[in-house]
Parts: structure tokens; C-alpha cells; sequence
């Protein structure tokens, strides 16, 4: 082997040994350790891992390590940061060795870290080492530990000057070497005083970063300072167990009374478009004007309307298509939507909330309805994010005490969301009711199913009034609900709602088939005491002068010169209704009267409107294909509700994980086999970016211009589009990343 070949094999082993390493403290974990790190990264758990080392290849994949990091807390984001300053991701650190970087004690966060698997004790004592390859999961330069809090006003106070030198930062990536061609720079008097001020700080000995929030305010962007310590209302310590019980109770009557708002405004969505589908655009939204009329006849603003329309869709109510009669692509309810109306009021307020659950659209961003070019399909997730903070939190919250609560919770969504998004959200979870009073209800506390507990029982029993009005004093059932919505107008929506009787609402309600004796009796049964004499002489006024014209509905007619002969048919055919010796018309379908009377010896013929003999025979029939859903839930009426996919394991399956990997780990002593640890050789890329953060010595084997290798020892200052700056005795030397073939820590 040649001289040049051993620092490669040399590197392997260096890098073989922190995965290894990782491999072996995860083996000697004990049952319930292990436990609570799958329970923290259950996505490593499916399929169930046939080993520990699987299980470690799982835990070390991006993506894993990504979902991980979506779940720390500021706090354990900046424990990480320290440990990656004072060099974890080479050897063990002490918890003594980052105390001094920190402004809060780190024992919490170190454990939930260690829970997570995202660092370890390689050592079994009290030092910690970064799972390996965990800071290129994160955003360069998150430099939480650092956060000056300055203004933009600040930043364009400073001399042009300084601001020159801030700006071919930024151009350069926010870190600037201070060595070789930049030494010059980095002697300035405006440079040092930029350092002093903390504008730009030293991220290594020979090189300085811009902070995050420097960066923020020179964009012209207020900067996002996120707490490293939780706020007084995180964790729940002080709350007597009384008074919480009472805001709960609380809380869950207001979210409730919000909650089954939606549902009664979204069936009148349901009824308008029942009434009158929509027309949708070219790209399937629903046009400006559409919204506007639509929110006017629901009266509510357009925002709300469009809300009501993404929700629709996004619990099946709603549905794009041509329905029967029409030509087009039209906006319009479902089945499941007649379905839904019919349900209890708790399992239409839970197939809402669904709905809203896996809600993406983004509709506050569009003019238009049910936009697809504002779907986010990272919605459904921060959703979730912003309830969580509500949920963790012991107090209620305010606005005000929101944000820093969301942001120490979440503070990598925090910095990569508009706060403009976790805004609406935020209005969101109070409307649906999973949020009242700052306060979680039981729907998010608990699960959806206490939709059945909250909701008050439906009644049957109205309070009716001489002004024409009536007072239902709670929610009432679907069928009473449903024939009082037939000849009564609601004027006031809520768990006490009011409705009005008047002229065209008794006119609707004698078009739906209902006679004047059935209005009256059935208000009579559904009244508390008797029947305003108003109400009944409305009712006798606009059923005398109804009717007058007479008209009907029919699906074919029979005519015949022969007026003999067509009195035989309709004797002959019972569907048949004669409405002049020569025309008879029937409700039934063309084709079926025609075979009727073909079955008694008539040899009929059909003709269209203008006397041309047509085809009638059947065609297929057809019904459109239902989109799948990822999986449902039945209701106790059998209203189905959409669920969302779920991907991770369930308890059940990280159990029966942690017992398969307890009893497929190797005995103490007994490593797994070097073919069992596949490395890539070829990652120069992660070991080069660690030595670079700690200005770490490094050995680099790269092929000079004549092609022959050559091994030389630098310090690494960046690494940056395919190319690595290091400090080579006193020089800045730039080595392309593809000319390296080895790379040695010191």
C-alpha cells in the first residue's frame, strides 16, 4: 500500500468508528431506554428493524434525523449548537464544558436530546457526542446562542462603510475567511468595531458569520428572537386542579358553541349549492363573483365563505364535477354531504374537524375559491404545530403570549413559516372550536370523540311567538331541524337559534309538497303551549292563494289521433294519466311505458319534440368514480369521516419493536463485523464542515495539477459550492472538493 493510500484507509476507520460507536450505545440500552427513543423517532420502527444496526442506519438517514429535529425545543437546539462548538461531533463533551455558552441549565434538554437519539454517550458517563451527521440536517448559521436584537433602523444607521463590509458578507454566505485576501478587511477599524459590536461575531479563529438576526434586519425584516428558556406558562406547575377544571369547562362550552356554528353555516352551503351548483373556472376554482354571492346568501364575509369551501372539500361534502342536468365542471355537494346533513350534530361537527385536520389550502391567499394554486401541503402540519402549543401550555394564552410560546416550542418552524400563515391557523383553531378562551378544548385535549360529550342533546320542542318567529332554545334533531328549515327562514344561527315565518318561507315550504293542515300540525306537536293565531292565519293567507295554476313534472307523454284508442291505453296501462282525449303523460321513463305497452298488444313508437322517431333503448348506467380516501372512520350512523395517512408506528408496534431488537441484540462484547457497517467512503464533505466548525486540523489528500497525489495539512475554513477553503501554514488555499481523495483528522 502506498504512502498516499493509508491516510484514506485511516480516514474510513475514523469515520467508521462515530457510526460505530452511535451502533454500540444504542445496543447497550436497556428495554425502557430504548423504548422512549422509539417512541421519539417512531418512524425509525416500520417495518420493524431485524437489528440494532438497521435500526442505527434508520436513525442516521436525513430525513429521519430532520423529523427529529422538528420536534426539539429551543432550548435543545441550543444545546446542540454548544456541543458542536466545543467539538462533539469529533469526541465526547462534558455538560461542564457547555454550561458557560448557555444562559439556562441544561439537564432537561440533554435528557430529552439523549431521548431522541440525537446525541449520545459513547462513554457510558457524562459526556455527550452528536449523532453524526446531525448539523447538516440544520439550517446554516441558526446560531441561536447568539441573537443581538437590533432594529432595522439600526442597521442603516451605521456608516456606509460598515455596511459595505456587512454586505460582502452576506454575498459571500454570511461568513467571511479573515486570512489571505480578506486580511486586509479584517485589520479595518470598521471591522473590529463591527466585531465589538456583536453585528458580526467569530465563528472559528479565522473566521465570522453575520447572526441570523443581523441578517433579518439588514433584509429589512423585523428580527425573529427566539426564547432559549420556556415561558412562564410551560410546564404546569402552579395550577390548582379546581380552577383549571373550570376554565376547561369553559373553554369547551365556548369552542363547542364555535364548533357547531361551522356546522350549521356550512349546511347552508350545502343547501345553496344543493340549490344551485357553481360554475368553476378553467383551473376548477370558484370565480370572484361566485364567492361574493355565495357569501351574501350564507351571510358571511368572503374570507369565511372561502374557509367554508376548503373545509367542504376537504371532508368530502364538497365535490368539483358535472352533476345531473348540467354541462360543465361545476362546484356542488356530495352524497356523503345529504348523508351528513341527516347525522347527529356531534358526528357532523366530528367529520369537520376532520376535514379540517387535512385541510391544505391556503385560501386566504385567493380571491378565488377552492384555489389549487395556493394549496400548501405543509398546512395540515403546522396546524398541528400551532394546537400542540396550546395544548403544552398551563395558562391560557393570549396573542400576545402565543408567539413566544410557538416560537421556544417550534422554533425551527418559526423560522422557516410566514408568521402571516400561523396567523390565519391561529384564527382557524378558534373558529372550528378547537381553541376558546387561549385554552385547548376537549376535541384537541383529548381526540375528536369528545364531540359526543360536548354537544348538548338535541330537542324537538319550539318556542313560537306572534311576530312570526320561532325559538329553538338548543340544537335541534336533523328531522325536525329539516322540516322547520322547509317553510321557516333562520334568521339567527347558534346553539339557541331563531327562525321566521313569513310569506315566501310558507310559499317554499307549500312548493316542497307540505299542506297548510301538515305546517300547523306539526307546529302544534313541536310547540311549547299553543300556536300564535298570527302564525296559523299566515300560514291559511298563503295557502289559499297557492295553487291556483296548476303544473307538474313528467317524464313522457302518449298521443294519439284516435281518442278511443288511447282512453284503451290508459285503462290498460296504470301509470298512463290522460290529461286530453288525445295526450296522456306518465312520470316514468319514456322506455318503461313503451314496454308496458308493448305488454298488453299495443305497438307504440317514439318520437322526439319535433316528430322524428328516435332510439330509446337504456343506456349503461354510470356513477362517477369516488375519490379514495386515505382511510375513514365509520360514525355510529355510518357517516364516514376522512382520516389522515399515518406513516409512524403506533404504541403497539414500538412495543413489539423494543422486545424484537432487545432480543436480537448481540451479546456484550460481540461488535458487529466490519461488512455489517457500510461506510461512503466518498463523504469528505461532512467530515471537512465538522473540522471546519471546531477549526479543526485536517490531513487532505488531493491530486495537484500534474495529477499525483499530494497530502497536506490545513485547517478547513468553509466549504462551499463544490470547493473547500483551508489554511495551509499562513495562505487561504481553495481545494476543489472532486480532487480529494482522503481526508485525516489530526
Amino acid at each position: 500500500m502506498s504512502a498516499e493510500q493509508k491516510p484514506q484507509v485511516h480516514r474510513k476507520a475514523q469515520h467508521r468508528d462515530q457510526v460505530q460507536d452511535f451502533r454500540k450505545w444504542l445496543a447497550t440500552l436497556s428495554k425502557d431506554d430504548l423504548a422512549a427513543v422509539l417512541h421519539h423517532r417512531r418512524d425509525t420502527a416500520v417495518p420493524i428493524p431485524p437489528d440494532i444496526n438497521s435500526l442505527s442506519t434508520r436513525m442516521l438517514l436525513p430525513g429521519s434525523i430532520a423529523l427529529a429535529l422538528a420536534t426539539c425545543t429551543a432550548a435543545e437546539l441550543a444545546i446542540i449548537e454548544a456541543l458542536s462548538q466545543r467539538g462533539a461531533e469529533l469526541s465526547p463533551v462534558s455538560r461542564e464544558e457547555i454550561t458557560p455558552l448557555l444562559s439556562f441549565a441544561p439537564e432537561e434538554a440533554l435528557s430529552a436530546l439523549r431521548t431522541k437519539a440525537l446525541i449520545f454517550n459513547p462513554n457510558g458517563d457524562d459526556s455527550f457526542a452528536l449523532l453524526p451527521r446531525i448539523m447538516q440536517a440544520l439550517p446554516t448559521n441558526l446560531m441561536l446562542l447568539n441573537q443581538p436584537d437590533i432594529t432595522v433602523e439600526e442597521i442603516r444607521a451605521l456608516s456606509a462603510r460598515k455596511r459595505e463590509i456587512l454586505t460582502l458578507i452576506a454575498r459571500a454566505g454570511g461568513s467571511m475567511v479573515t486570512v489571505g485576501a480578506q486580511a486586509k478587511i479584517a485589520d479595518s477599524k470598521d471591522f473590529k468595531e463591527l466585531l465589538s459590536q456583536g453585528i458580526i461575531v467569530e465563528s472559528s479563529e479565522h473566521t465570522v458569520t453575520i447572526p441570523r438576526t443581523i441578517r433579518q434586519a439588514m433584509q429589512g425584516q423585523s428580527p425573529t428572537i427566539i426564547p432559549l428558556q420556556p415561558p412562564l406558562s410551560l410546564p404546569n406547575f402552579n395550577t390548582q386542579p379546581a380552577r383549571l377544571e373550570e376554565e376547561e369547562t369553559k373553554a369547551d362550552q365556548s369552542g363547542t358553541a364555535a364548533g357547531l356554528e361551522v356546522v350549521y353555516t356550512m349546511d347552508r352551503v350545502i343547501e345553496s349549492l344543493a340549490r344551485k351548483p357553481q360554475a368553476l373556472l378553467k383551473n376548477k376554482s370558484l370565480g370572484i363573483r361566485q364567492v361574493t354571492t355565495l357569501a351574501q346568501e350564507i351571510n358571511k364575509d368572503e374570507k369565511e365563505t372561502k374557509a367554508l369551501l376548503a373545509l367542504g372539500l376537504a371532508a368530502r361534502l364538497l365535490g368539483r364535477g358535472e352533476p345531473e342536468g348540467l354541462e360543465g365542471n361545476f362546484l356542488a355537494p356530495t352524497m356523503q354531504a345529504m348523508q351528513w346533513m341527516d347525522s347527529p350534530l356531534d358526528e357532523r361537527w366530528q367529520v369537520l374537524l376532520h376535514g379540517w385536520e387535512q385541510m391544505d389550502s391556503a385560501y386566504w391567499n385567493s380571491q378565488r375559491g377552492i384555489d389549487a394554486d395556493v394549496d400548501n401541503p405543509r398546512l395540515p402540519e403546522m396546524r398541528k404545530l400551532v394546537v400542540e402549543t396550546f395544548t403544552a401550555s398551563s395558562a391560557s394564552l393570549s396573542d400576545a403570549s402565543f408567539w413566544p410560546l410557538f416560537a421556544y416550542l417550534h422554533p425551527l418552524a418559526t423560522l422557516h413559516s410566514k408568521k402571516d400563515t400561523i396567523s390565519h391557523l391561529l384564527q382557524e383553531v378558534r373558529w372550528i372550536g378547537a381553541v376558546a378562551h387561549g385554552r385547548a378544548t376537549a376535541v384537541v385535549r383529548e381526540s375528536f370523540d369528545e364531540t359526543q360529550r360536548l354537544c348538548p342533546e338535541p330537542i324537538e320542542q319550539l318556542i313560537i311567538q306572534a311576530d312570526h318567529t320561532a325559538m329553538a332554545p338548543g340544537p335541534l334533531t336533523p328531522a325536525v331541524q329539516k322540516l322547520l328549515s322547509s317553510f321557516a327562514t333562520l334568521e339567527s344561527p347558534g346553539l339557541a337559534s331563531v327562525y321566521r315565518f313569513d310569506h315566501g318561507s310558507i310559499r317554499r315550504g307549500l312548493d316542497s309538497s307540505l299542506t297548510a293542515a301538515e305546517m300547523k300540525a306539526f307546529l302544534q306537536k313541536h310547540t311549547w303551549g299553543d300556536v300564535p293565531q298570527a302564525i296559523n292565519v299566515l300560514i291559511d293567507d298563503v295557502a289559499r292563494s297557492h295553487g291556483t295554476l296548476r303544473s307538474s313534472a313528467v317524464s313522457c307523454y302518449v298521443r294519439s289521433d284516435d281518442s278511443a284508442l288511447l282512453a284503451q291505453a290508459v285503462a290498460s296501462v296504470p301509470e298512463l294519466r290522460s290529461i286530453a282525449p288525445t295526450v296522456a303523460v306518465s312520470a316514468l321513463p319514456l322506455a318503461q311505458i313503451l314496454e308496458a305497452l308493448r305488454h298488453v298488444g299495443f305497438s307504440p313508437a317514439a318520437e322526439d319534440e319535433s316528430g322524428i322517431s328516435i332510439d330509446v333503448r337504456p343506456e349503461p348506467a354510470v356513477v362517477p368514480a369516488a375519490k379514495s380516501a386515505k382511510s375513514s372512520k365509520v360514525g355510529k350512523s355510518g357517516l364516514s369521516t376522512p382520516q389522515a395517512g399515518r406513516e409512524r408506528a403506533s404504541d403497539e408496534n414500538v412495543e413489539r419493536a423494543v422486545a424484537h431488537l432487545i432480543s436480537a441484540t448481540q451479546p456484550a462484547g460481540e461488535q458487529p463485523s466490519e461488512a455489517t457497517a457500510p461506510v461512503d467512503a466518498e463523504d469528505f464533505t461532512a467530515v471537512l464542515r465538522t473540522a471546519a466548525r471546531g477549526s479543526h486540523p485536517v490531513k487532505i489528500t488531493y491530486a495537484n495539477k500534474h495529477g499525483e497525489p499530494t497530502t497536506v495539512g490545513a485547517t478547513p475554513l468553509r466549504v462551499d459550492g463544490g470547493q473547500v477553503d483551508a489554511l495551509v501554514g499562513t495562505n487561504t488555499v481553495r481545494f476543489p472538493l472532486h480532487r480529494i481523495s482522503a481526508v485525516v483528522m489530526d
